[in-house]
């Protein structure tokens, strides 16, 4: 818990963003998919007030090939917002299980399986020509062990495009994963936004592959 703590605080403290905003406008659902060389994760979550939305959350963990099903629940704790900029600090939440991701030809050994919980802090701040984000994440996944996760992010967009218009947005990602194999590393990657759909697209040090899409509707 102690760990967990730290965690939280310097989450707290830095440059405030997410890889995305997890609480959207009332009732709006919105489709969250990661994919990148530590993880693939879907979140579907609908937002029911200005402030919360609940969902359920898929996560397979790539490093430790197992899992994890469950529901997470995300708030939106502070909004700033000014003339010229926004920022955005949101608190999340989920509770589930993880287990064991075997191949199929070993489908008749009794999977492990075990509860888990996952604790999170991010936020954003950006004007119409720059963005400055980071978020910080905590697993407790019971007998798979614990893993935290650091993410900053900065981007700057080429040209600023009127409402409704095709954005883009050229981003460098620099992560910190204590647990990990690939422990510290950075990504280069674009992102377009058009309505309600975001993809990014990108390449990571170690030249592997980063794809998200959200969709809000």
């Amino acid at each position: 818990m102690q760990k967990l703590a730290t965690i939280l605080a310097l989450g707290c403290l830095a440059p405030l963003s997410a890889e995305a905003r997890p609480v959207s406008y009332p009732d709006a659902w919105t489709v969250m998919l990661r994919n990148d060389a530590n993880q693939n994760s879907a979140h579907v979550h609908y937002t029911f007030d200005t402030r919360h939305s609940v969902g359920p959350r898929l996560r397979y963990d790539r490093d430790n090939d197992f899992v994890f099903t469950g529901v997470q629940l995300n708030r939106l704790m502070k909004r700033w917002n000014k003339p010229d900029s926004q920022a955005n600090f949101y608190g999340r939440f989920a509770v589930g299980q993880v287990t064991d991701n075997l191949d199929s030809a070993e489908l008749r050994v009794k999977r492990e399986k075990d509860e888990a919980v996952f604790f999170g802090v991010s936020g954003d701040w950006e004007t119409r020509r720059y963005f400055v984000s980071a978020s910080a994440e905590h697993w407790e996944n019971g007998r798979f062990g614990e893993f935290s996760s650091f993410h900053s992010r900065v981007g700057i967009a080429p040209y600023v495009a009127n409402t409704g218009a095709l954005h883009t947005w050229l981003m460098v990602e620099g992560h910190n994963r204590p647990e990990s194999r690939d422990k510290v590393g950075g990504t280069a990657l674009i992102r377009f936004f058009k309505g309600p759909s975001l993809l990014e697209v990108g390449i990571d040090d170690d030249g592997e592959p980063l794809l998200n899409y959200i969709h809000r509707f």
